[in-house]
């Protein structure tokens, strides 16, 4: 069975972040492929970091995480964590995107190496993706 859930993880840019042709690829890359996969989700970036929610079969977004491991517009990845969900927060985005402040996009990139490095449970994973979530929404 493929479980529908979500899954976060966070990366070093090797690319300018100033690129925004390299950045665009990237989205138009994600916005074609990702419907095909029936992968929905975010990616933040600043300051030279990355910081992507994505959601859709849990098969899916493994296979899709060792491709972006593969990237070498990404280097330094982390996977925060993935955990099953019942329904998507981004049913309509193939791939959103949303730009950060270096400080923002810092302050957040420790705080979830924080939780990660506490190894947090599913629920409270689920928990602290939807806070991430919210300071997006400021």
């Amino acid at each position: 069975m493929n479980y529908l859930s979500r899954m976060l993880y966070v990366s070093r840019s090797s690319i300018g972040l100033d690129d925004d042709a390299e950045l665009q690829k990237i989205l138009e890359v994600s916005r074609r492929k990702n419907p095909d996969l029936d992968i929905t989700g975010i990616l933040c970036a600043g300051g030279g970091h990355f910081i992507q929610i994505l959601e859709g079969p849990q098969e899916n977004l493994i296979r899709l995480y060792g491709v972006i491991l593969a990237d070498p517009r990404h280097y330094d990845s982390v996977l925060i964590g993935i955990a099953p969900i019942e329904k998507r927060i981004f049913r309509s985005w193939s791939m959103g995107y949303l730009v950060n402040t270096p400080e923002i996009m810092e302050n957040n990139r420790k705080q979830l190496l924080e939780i990660w490095q506490g190894r947090t449970e599913a629920r409270e994973l689920v928990s602290m993706m939807k806070r991430f979530l919210e300071q997006l929404d400021r």
